[in-house]
């Protein structure tokens, strides 16, 4: 009689080897048993582990059956991990991602921020502090959005034909929607702008301006260039009246503080910008001694003031939020010289249009400039376009000399 092999009993091996009465050879996660069958492989918690027992160990299954059979990933301790609450109340499942919000929120930090920076300060403002404010006063975060969606419209390169999802996607409707959500909330703080939430109403006075200008403007029966633009100066010392209510908390906090400071630049001027603003200057003398009663010649000697001013800063490589403090710093006198289509008033516009075409950090700049110079360039008559001529050739270049001759 043909004596019996002796063998190691497996007195830990897994669930489904005892069940199926076979040996198991205890390999963990997996045993090779359960491997090569593709099923669950569990292991009683309550015995102890092969390797803190005094068992000889055995050897590896083999790498073919690793090869042929490999485990699939074990998420049963995921399952565990919930909180007492959910254990007890129930599953209360969250919303689905909005991926459309959360991509205007990624072109935000990338890259729609940077137009209100100044510099590396500023930037870390308004790419981390203004949307963590967001996260507490729902106007400002719908106020990014809508920018961020403008944003996305007007300077993304259309996606590949089997984007479907982008290409379907309507950006400019979308800002839209956050743009009037955005206002009807601001509204609502208006008359008490406070310690709470006077950072935000600052960030979304700022954020508003860059909308305006930057939306689409399409042509509607009875609109005209100037007039648009007008409405846009409008709307920015509009603005300004909200954000110096809001600036005493804006300077209060040590990390928003580097929003007030000013970048310091030279004040001087090239020689053929200055023989410009001389002209200009000469200009309002003129039309002084023509009319010294209803020709308001202070008032536009300050409009071409800030004019060399705003010169002088886009020379030295500022941006666009010093654009627009020329618009701030107009009279109202001025802006209803320029909606009544006074001469002089459109030529200091013109140039006006010829800095915004220089800015490289915006990217309506020349949409503005060109469209609101063009309208100019037919309103004037033959005395006063020589008063536009360089800056006509800055915007417009070969194709007005081409014009002019």
């Amino acid at each position: 009689m043909a004596q019996r092999r002796s063998h190691q009993k497996s007195r830990h091996g897994c669930l489904e080897c005892k069940r199926r009465r076979v040996k198991c050879d205890e390999s963990r996660p997996v045993c090779a048993n359960c491997a090569r069958r593709q099923t669950e492989c569990e292991y009683d918690s309550s015995g102890p582990l092969r390797w803190m027992s005094d068992e000889q160990s055995r050897s590896p299954r083999p790498l073919s059956d690793r090869q042929q059979a490999p485990p699939s990933p074990d998420f049963s301790l995921l399952s565990q991990l919930q909180s007492t609450n959910s254990a007890n109340n129930g599953d209360n499942p969250l919303l689905p991602l909005n991926i459309c919000d959360l991509e205007l929120m990624l072109q935000w930090v990338n890259a729609t921020h940077a137009l209100l920076s100044r510099n590396q300060k500023t930037e870390d403002i308004w790419r981390t502090y203004v949307p963590e404010e967001g996260l507490s006063h729902p106007f400002l975060m719908h106020g990014i959005l809508a920018l961020s969606a403008v944003h996305i419209a007007r300077t993304r390169a259309p996606r590949a034909v089997g984007d479907n999802q982008q290409n379907g996607r309507d950006y400019i409707q979308v800002a839209v929607s956050h743009q009037n959500q955005a206002l009807a909330l601001f509204r609502e703080q208006l008359g008490d702008i406070n310690s709470t939430n006077g950072k935000a109403m600052f960030a979304f006075a700022s954020i508003t301006v860059l909308y305006a200008f930057g939306f689409p403007r399409t042509s509607e029966p009875g609109s005209t260039a100037v007039g648009d633009l007008v409405q846009a100066f409008v709307l920015v010392r509009g603005v300004q009246q909200v954000l110096s209510q809001a600036m005493s908390t804006v300077f209060e906090d040590r990390i928003w503080a580097p929003i007030r400071e000013v970048t310091e630049y030279d004040p001087a001027i090239p020689g053929e910008a200055q023989a410009a603003i001389d002209q200009l200057h000469k200009a309002n003398e003129a039309c002084t001694r023509q009319d010294p009663i209803l020709h308001d010649s202070i008032l536009y000697q300050e409009a071409i003031d800030h004019l060399a001013d705003l010169t002088a800063a886009i020379n030295a490589g500022l941006g666009f939020t010093f654009a627009c403090r020329w618009a701030i710093k107009l009279q109202p006198a001025f802006v209803d010289r320029i909606r009544d289509r006074r001469p002089l008033a459109l030529a200091i516009l013109a140039h006006w249009c010829s800095l915004l075409i220089r800015l490289q950090d915006i990217w309506f700049g020349a949409e503005w400039g060109t469209r609101v110079a063009q309208e100019i360039w037919y309103v004037l008559d033959d005395s006063w376009r020589p008063l536009i001529h360089g800056c006509m050739e800055e915007i417009f270049g070969e194709q007005y000399l081409m014009i002019e001759r």
